[in-house]
């Protein structure tokens, strides 16, 4: 009884440690960032730190694979999940996943930042979360197809088009900034419009 106290207690200092720590990581940035940092906004000394976590890479690596976690449940929650029609599932799907990446930072750097590429962990990260992507439109459409919405052969190759073009997106609003968050849904609908129906006049 006591030792799983203790494996309680433990946990949810952990969370503690990766609440603050990814607020420091969204302050400094991942290369300017200390352990020491981490320590202080977590209320605890350095070397209480170290009993949890080995590194400062070890710290970052859980605080992104958490932020990824909670980007998969609330799209699998919100779209997949949902009772919606397989057009609005995928319109939602990436309304409320550039939305969260908007929020994650330390995810998104993950993904994106060239220096983060050198971390041995990220790449998994990234063909993970790419893996990931692309299976949850895949059911989407598949979704599609079963209640006779989507006219297709087979999902696979839609799903990388769709997440190929997602990424167009993602970098304007996310990278360059020359989309604002708030006409995102415009955009979209643009890019919706293409992929449902195509360029061709009807």
């Amino acid at each position: 009884m006591e030792k799983e106290h203790i494996k309680q207690k433990q946990k949810a200092i952990s969370l503690k440690i990766l609440s603050q720590a990814s607020q420091v990581f969204s302050k400094y940035g991942f290369k300017k960032a200390t352990m020491d940092d981490i320590a202080k906004a977590s209320g605890m000394g350095k070397s209480s730190l170290y009993y949890y976590f080995k590194s400062k890479e070890e710290v970052f690596e859980a605080v992104v694979k958490k932020e990824a976690d909670l980007l998969r449940i609330e799209l699998e929650r919100r779209v997949v999940n949902s009772h919606d029609n397989p057009k609005e599932k995928i319109r939602n799907y990436v309304l409320i996943r550039m939305k969260f990446l908007k929020e994650m930072v330390n995810f998104y750097d993950a993904l994106k930042n060239d220096y983060l590429g050198n971390l041995a962990f990220t790449e998994r990260i990234r063909e993970k979360y790419d893996r990931e992507e692309q299976q949850i439109i895949q059911v989407l459409l598949q979704q599609g197809i079963d209640s006779g919405i989507f006219d297709l052969k087979e999902t696979k190759i839609s799903s990388m088009a769709l997440a190929t073009a997602l990424k167009g997106l993602e970098t304007a609003l996310l990278i360059k900034n020359t989309i604002p968050l708030e006409q995102l849904e415009k955009h979209l609908d643009q890019t919706l419009q293409i992929l449902f129906y195509g360029i061709v006049k009807q």
